[in-house]
């Protein structure tokens, strides 16, 4: 398998890859499609590290143990038969096996990649759909989201959370004497106030103010820094330095504290993989229902049910393979 330290794959990054390796599990993939796929590899160096990570599972998929979800989700083995098949029947049991290994692929890619290091390097963490408020040794108050860790340095005269990865809300006790900061990628937010959220996604960092207001400094040891506000939101990373300040709704921002979604007007695959984020397994989208507008509120104590939610109020189907792995498609 891929190794622990590798950086994970955005999910509708690994959904592609996974559909693109599945496409040609049996090496009879036209030439046009083929043209189509090398067109994507090319595109982009991380569609080809994405594409390389699932061909690796594909490799060893014999080596992972079976789980009821996982077998449910494979395709059955193909019976030999002396009639001819008739060949429209055959591509609709081709494009469903394509669409059931890819997702396979992507389950095993979520169940298999725990990060280890991440584990050693934690005071606290949160399982799959957990969210855990807990008082810091200052007085501040923490909210960690699902699946999130984080290490803590209160040391002298500085307070330091180190955001290991997922998101986690802040409610800061006032020090001025001891600076609280939360470092998260090689950047840092520093309060100037009371309450603000930061989220890790990938090489990028979200910060959110929803009191007073935040210093964010990148990279952390002598970059640039900005003074981000109440009501605004910004993201940090390699790709752009501190990137543009936007407006946000506090209420929508921290309506997962309270165990809720908020969407409007998002991409239904956007929010099935928000949704995602809080199920043990696999949820996704597939075809043009990817591109579907949503907007509503949904609960995240039950994914399952938020997902039959969108289902149903967008006349789509689904194709379940236990609890575990669910796919929408029009």
């Amino acid at each position: 398998m891929p190794g622990d330290t590798e950086a994970p794959l955005p999910n509708s990054l690994a959904d592609e890859a996974a559909y693109w390796v599945s496409a040609d599990f049996d090496g009879e993939l036209p030439a046009e499609r083929r043209a189509e796929r090398d067109a994507w590899l090319a595109r982009d160096p991380e569609h080809a590290r994405a594409y390389a990570r699932m061909q690796d599972l594909w490799m060893q998929m014999s080596a992972v143990p079976e789980t009821p979800a996982l077998r449910a989700s494979l395709p059955p083995a193909p019976v030999r038969k002396t009639r001819r098949l008739d060949p429209a029947r055959s591509r609709v049991r081709r494009r469903w096996a394509t669409s059931a290994i890819a997702a396979s692929l992507a389950f095993v890619l979520v169940w298999s990649g725990q990060d280890w290091v991440t584990m050693l390097r934690a005071d606290v963490m949160t399982d799959t759909g957990e969210r855990r408020t807990m008082q810091l040794a200052d007085g501040s108050t923490m909210q960690l989201g699902t699946h999130s860790a984080v290490a803590f340095d209160f040391s002298g005269d500085h307070r330091v959370v180190r955001l290991l990865t997922g998101e986690a809300a802040f409610t800061v006790a006032p020090d001025p004497s001891r600076p609280f900061r939360v470092e998260a990628g090689t950047g840092s937010a520093t309060a100037l106030g009371t309450r603000f959220l930061v989220r890790r996604n990938g090489a990028e960092t979200r910060v959110t103010v929803t009191e007073h207001k935040v210093r964010i400094r990148y990279p952390a040891e002598g970059g640039a820094s900005a003074v981000l506000p109440e009501g605004q939101s910004l993201s940090y990373g390699p790709a752009a330095g501190i990137g543009p300040a936007s407006r946000i709704n506090p209420g929508d921002a921290t309506a997962w504290t309270e165990g809720a979604l908020v969407f409007k007007d998002a991409p239904l695959n956007e929010v099935v993989t928000e949704i995602g984020r809080y199920h043990r397994g696999y949820l996704g989208v597939l075809g043009k229902a990817r591109n579907l507008r949503v907007s509503g509120v949904f609960r995240i104590d039950d994914p399952v049910a938020a997902i039959d939610q969108l289902q149903r109020s967008l006349g789509l189907r689904s194709a379940q393979f236990t609890d575990h792995m669910i796919l929408i498609f029009n």
